[in-house]
């Protein structure tokens, strides 16, 4: 599967369990690989807990992240988006190396996030019409 450029193809992120998730060698119930955050652990839940808990309920009310299907990462495409459903959740970091702030992480991306926007909308208005 192809986590990048995808997007047009399966409308939007098909991670936080509409299609996809991630346990960690740890057991968190990530809801990407490449999203270290966590609220529930599969030595604690059962995966349809874990689809019920907060963090997973936060990616299930704001799939997908925008309509331009081109741009369906919370981290990579949508600045902030995945900070708020952190927060929302109570979500903690569960990188094994460095927890991070999903602030900090979040800022890390902003500018690819905004250059890449930009280039999007105008694929996307050119193959579909506005956004």
């Amino acid at each position: 599967m192809d986590f990048w450029n995808d997007g047009e193809y399966v409308n939007g992120c098909i991670a936080g369990g509409r299609s996809y998730l991630h346990i960690n060698a740890n057991g968190d119930i990530e809801p990407c690989a490449f999203i270290h955050y966590s609220d529930s652990n599969i030595k604690e839940k059962t995966l349809l807990e874990a689809f019920k808990s907060p963090l997973f309920m936060q990616f299930k009310e704001n799939q997908p992240f925008n309509n331009n299907h081109l741009r369906p990462c919370p981290l990579l495409d949508n600045y902030g988006k995945l900070a708020e459903m952190v927060d929302k959740s109570g979500a903690k970091s569960t990188d094994m190396q460095h927890n991070e702030d999903v602030h900090d992480l979040c800022e890390k991306c902003k500018d690819a996030a905004s250059s890449w926007e930009a280039t999007a909308n105008v694929l996307w208005a050119k193959s579909h019409g506005s956004i």
